[in-house]
């Protein structure tokens, strides 16, 4: 099968992986003249990395990243209040969730995949979609026929317009995201850490021990009408947080820091429409409250990929429908938990946040993990 993927980020290039390993002649679209390589830190539950283990074919990606044992939850003075495994009991996955640094794991994919799959500098400007072919248009001038249009291109999708009528948001939230070198007594080696605060809300995981490179990023309400915070303001934003935090921040440079409106999509019922195929960002954009996005992104490759390859029917529909079915309630299952934790996290009042109804949300989190797609 002829497939176009239009978007060339973490998903879409695992996707062009998976459906090349799967036999499929694949070509990525990127609008961008190179790689879109930028951001921060990704976190990868061991779904995820299963996954990735299958499309990298060996162990050596891990070397990568930094394995995460448990999310921990404190209040602003470092008192512990919720811990979850990983590893969560009884579900037994054989792989180490893992932190990676995004530009390491971006690379990993595109060295992979190789240098011809990719065509940068081609925006997806139009999609002629019908039950025979799906035609990219590309810059407003080239077109090009597929049998298969994948849309990984985020929460701004171009192909979403031709699937359905979900809408990103504003969720209300701003994050900056950064990555420096820093130590101190309070941060765990294998563990992500979310200090909970009236005003916002302060996520550290580790990067590489070795090095001591660590990954942060600080989310807070925010008016879209009035400007970011900058680093003194949203130490003001902080306070009371242990000091070292405050610092982690301040030693963070300039260009290691990322700030961006969080947006979110909550997916309706249509994730295909004729030839086009939506999955990760492009149809259920979701804030980085347990950082799940990529790894949900992953499970919709492997999901899809299992669907077109099982299928014994020359029309493609029923494939599609299959791959809807099994992707859009567990998704929707997972944004309203992701929902209920950023409530908790943003815009309840830091007394709410107490170890029963953190233990519940989690729970439920818990219980959704045993329908992974891998």
């Amino acid at each position: 099968m002829k497939i176009g993927i239009v978007g060339a980020g973490l998903n879409g290039l695992a996707c062009a992986l998976l459906l090349k390993k799967f036999g499929h002649e694949v070509t990525v679209f990127e609008r961008s003249e190179q790689p879109r390589d930028s951001g921060t830190g990704i976190y990868v539950w061991p779904q995820g990395v299963q996954i990735l283990r299958f499309i990298l074919n060996d162990n050596s990606f891990l070397n990568e990243g930094q394995p995460i044992d448990s999310l921990v939850t404190l209040d602003r003075h470092g008192k512990e209040v919720h811990r979850q495994l990983v590893q969560m009991p009884g579900h037994d996955f054989p792989a180490p969730a893992v932190m990676f640094e995004r530009q390491r794991l971006f690379n990993l994919l595109k060295q992979e995949l190789g240098p011809d799959d990719i065509r940068y500098g081609a925006a997806c400007t139009k999609v002629i979609n019908t039950r025979e072919e799906a035609k990219i248009e590309i810059n407003h001038s080239d077109y090009e026929s597929f049998d298969l249009v994948v849309g990984t291109d985020g929460i701004s999708s171009k192909v979403r317009e031709y699937v359905c009528d979900s809408q990103p948001h504003y969720t209300g939230v701003i994050a900056s995201r950064g990555v420096t070198c820093f130590d101190c007594d309070i941060l765990e080696e294998n563990a992500c850490q979310i200090f909970a605060h009236d005003q916002a809300r302060l996520v550290t995981y580790p990067l590489d021990n070795s090095t001591r490179f660590r990954y942060w990023f600080v989310a807070y309400q925010h008016d879209l009408d009035q400007p970011t915070l900058n680093r003194n303001e949203m130490a003001q934003r902080l306070e009371g947080l242990p000091a070292p935090l405050l610092e982690m921040i301040e030693n963070t440079r300039e260009d290691n820091i990322l700030t961006l409106p969080l947006n979110a999509i909550t997916p309706g019922h249509q994730w295909y429409n004729g030839r086009c195929v939506l999955l990760g960002d492009s149809i259920h954009g979701m804030l980085p409250t347990l950082g799940y996005g990529l790894t949900l992104g992953l499970e919709n490759c492997f999901m899809l990929a299992q669907a077109l390859n099982g299928s014994c029917f020359d029309d493609i529909q029923p494939a599609l429908k299959r791959y809807q079915t099994r992707v859009a309630q567990r998704s929707c299952q997972l944004i309203e938990v992701m929902e209920q934790l950023t409530d908790l996290f943003y815009f309840q009042k830091e007394t709410v946040q107490k170890q029963q109804r953190l233990g519940e949300v989690m729970g439920r989190f818990h219980e959704l993990a045993r329908t992974t797609a891998f």
